[in-house]
Order: C-alpha cells, then structure tokens, then sequence
C-alpha cells in the first residue's frame, strides 16, 4: 500500500483546468464557482504579477487574448487591470466579469474546503520568482499549505520557493512537456522536489510511466484531459489525477468507469 496519499489506487482526482473553463472565461471567479459547484475536487489555476506586486489569476503574461487590455500583466497595475472585462471575449454574455486577485481566489477555495494547484507563470525568470514567493507567504498567511499545491514550468521558481518554506506541497510539470515519454527522467525531476507529484501531458504518457512512478511514491497528473478518449485513457493507465477544462464530462466519466467508493 502506497504512503503517498496523493497515489489514488481506484479514482483519480478530479482537478478543473483553470476553473470550468470550457464553459465560463478561464480563470475567472465564475469559471471556479462553477467548477465547485459541479464538485470537482481540486481547480487548477495560473498566477502572474501586476507592476505594484499584486498577484492576479491570469494564465498570459499578456492582458490581450482573455482581457480588453493589452501589454504585459506586469507593466499595468491592479487597479488597471480591476477595470478590464475578462469574460465578453469568451462570451457576451459573461461581459463585465473582472479578474480576480489570487489572495481571493485563494480565500474562496479555503471557504469551500477545496483542493487547488497554483500554477507560477510570469513573463521571465525574476516574475516567477516574485510569483512564487508571493504564493509562498499567501499560503502560510491563510494557513493553506496543507490544502494548496504550486506547479511551475519554472523550477527554479519552484526550488526558491521550497527554499523558504520546507512544508510547501510541489507539483512540478514534467519538462519538455512534449518530449517522448522518458520514465527515469520523470523520477529524477519530481525528486530534484522531494515532491508527492509530477505532472505529465498525457499525449507523451504511458503504463511505463506510470508504473516508474509510482514504484518511487510519485503521483502523476494528467493533463490536459479534456475530451473522453483522453479522459478514459487517463483512466485506463492509472493516472492519479485527470486535469482538463470540461468538469461535467470528467466526473461523468468518472463515475462510469471508477464510481466513487
């Protein structure tokens, strides 16, 4: 029997990519409401940072594709970015809907008692580290850490952070995320963490992975697991947890193929 409590030998955890995000704006308070209310189990979700330091929940570091502004998230401030639209580019419908901050974000999981995976995104180097430890003291801040993961692309990011804070729960993205699966380098770079998770493109994962993985105590995250074929192969695998944008398919898959004991 695995110690890793984040190895889930029948169900795989439900985790909603940047909220319900197939169907509401990503990102967004309202694409998280939704996604809770559905009774997805953890919601994925992306940081960067304004020019004032405030973390905000944005996946680009660019204002341009989801928002009515333009530029870099980092040159304009939290008040410039309070008075973008964030949802009539998604829909009409969803116009005036605004970018949350990550500090109520963060206050709205811990009301819910949801699990949540903070993703550290940013535009160089120094922005993730700014992100990251801005996570860090968020976390402590609001006694999360038991409840909130950080994931990066930036493990150096990811490295600092642990620095300053030796309890912080890490989910690393596998790098290159699109590289041919590769199972003793997948081990090697969750450990580099000492982290309980790795997360793995599911287009480049397979048994052998897995099984690799989960040998060493390591979880794997599937992602972005999004339409049936990618959820059921998730499934059939032994992924730990499927991670995609439409939370009402993947729990009706999942209560198909591995109904909740």
């Amino acid at each position: 029997m695995s110690t890793n409590p984040w190895i889930r030998a029948h169900r795989p955890l439900s985790v909603a990519h940047r909220g319900h995000s197939i169907a509401y704006p990503e990102n967004t308070l309202e694409a998280y409401r939704k996604a809770i209310e559905l009774g997805v189990e953890m919601i994925e979700c992306d940081v960067n940072i304004t020019r004032d330091g405030t973390l905000v929940m944005m996946h680009d570091s660019t204002l341009d594709r989801t928002t009515t502004g333009s530029g870099r998230v980092s040159t304009s401030t939290w008040e410039d970015v309070q008075r973008l639209d964030a949802g009539g580019k998604f829909k009409p419908e969803f116009a005036g809907v605004r970018v949350p901050s990550t500090e109520e974000t963060l206050l709205l999981y811990k009301e819910a008692g949801i699990l949540s995976c903070f993703e550290v995104k940013g535009a160089d180097g120094d922005e993730s580290d700014r992100i990251a430890l801005g996570l860090v003291d968020l976390f402590i801040k609001h006694n999360m850490l038991d409840q909130a993961f950080l994931s990066s692309y930036h493990h150096a990011a990811l490295h600092l952070a642990k620095s300053k804070c030796s309890e912080l729960m890490l989910a690393p993205e596998r790098l290159p995320d699109d590289a041919p699966p590769d199972p003793s380098d997948a081990v090697r770079q969750a450990k580099a963490f000492d982290a309980p998770v790795i997360q793995h493109q599911y287009t480049v994962l397979n048994v052998d992975v897995v099984r690799t993985l989960h040998e060493q105590e390591i979880a794997v995250w599937s992602w972005s697991t999004t339409d049936e074929p990618s959820l059921v192969f998730s499934i059939d695998i032994g992924a730990d947890a499927l991670m995609g944008d439409d939370v009402e398919l993947m729990l009706e898959v999942l209560n198909r193929m591995r109904p909740a004991k």
